[in-house]
């Protein structure tokens, strides 16, 4: 196997992991044994051993000498200074696509998961507490922002302060039906602004969106 193969599968199986983390399909505190991770992965151990080391290295992982990895466990305190950081990122993203203007392919997309939002309140899934749907079409919204901005490092960091699973995952389980319709409404009101090249608007209603969330999960949030 030449060392182009062995760095793109070690990439691979490293972003594999990160997502199953990021997913919280370990609990905080897990140990990772590279025996066992390889054999779950279908992988050699060599991948996984630089998998755990990248991933310790982006701050998902502890290492411990003579114990390993474990699964770290963010602090409310860790949790609530990343949304922080998200909504100052996010809200910056918003801000210089409204100094611009919308693209069309941009405008095509917000109004497709502004339509899902609708879509889901009126559905009755986050009331049966379904949330997934939710989950992806938020994803999309936020993610379709971020690229907009053609600023590699605004999206390398902006991705970053997302590295927390609960911050990954939102705060959606403990939200209700209107909490739910609030989002939505603050998803109207971001594109709107950037529609209308309402710079400090769309920034000061991103950073507000955010941290609504932040305040939700603060409220419930138990470590």
């Amino acid at each position: 196997m030449t060392d182009a193969l062995k760095s793109t599968r070690s990439l691979n199986v490293t972003e594999a992991l990160r997502e199953l983390l990021l997913q919280g399909e370990f609990d905080p505190g897990t140990r990772l044994q590279e025996t066992w991770l390889a054999e779950r992965m279908q992988v050699s151990r060599t991948p996984i051993r630089e998998a755990l080391r990248v991933l310790a290295k982006d701050g998902l992982l502890e290492y411990a000498p003579n114990k390993g990895y474990s699964v770290r466990r963010f602090s409310l305190e860790d949790i609530v200074s990343a949304f922080r950081v998200r909504s100052v990122l996010e809200g910056l993203g918003c801000r210089l696509i409204a100094e611009r203007g919308l693209s069309e392919a941009l405008r095509t997309t917000l109004q497709s998961t502004l339509q899902s939002g609708e879509n889901l309140l009126q559905s009755g899934q986050l009331e049966r507490g379904e949330f997934d749907e939710w989950r992806e079409m938020n994803k999309a919204f936020h993610l379709a922002i971020l690229l907009e901005t053609h600023n590699d490092l605004l999206v390398r960091f902006a991705k970053q302060s997302r590295n927390i699973p609960i911050v990954f995952n939102g705060s959606f389980r403990w939200y209700s039906l209107r909490e739910f319709q609030r989002a939505h409404d603050h998803h109207q009101v971001i594109f709107d602004a950037m529609n209308q090249q309402q710079p400090e608007r769309a920034d000061f209603m991103m950073q507000e969106h955010v941290m609504h969330a932040a305040h939700i999960l603060k409220k419930n949030y138990k470590d």
